[in-house]
């Protein structure tokens, strides 16, 4: 094996270690701020104003 192919396969292999990472960070993080809405009783309609700008609200049924 060359070591271009190999430095491509550590490439990948480092890819996908960072999409688990980041996965496992925001995980952690929504977690965090579920604990401390649950702490100081924050609703959906306190927070909705901070929510992120452009998500587009649901169809009506």
């Amino acid at each position: 094996m060359s070591r271009l192919e190999e430095l491509m396969q550590q490439q990948a292999a480092l890819e996908e270690e960072i999409k688990q990472v980041a996965k496992a960070e925001k995980a952690e993080a929504l977690k965090e701020v579920r604990r401390l809405c649950k702490l100081h009783g924050f609703t959906h309609n306190q927070l909705k104003a901070y929510l992120a700008a452009g998500r587009k609200p649901r169809a009506p049924k």
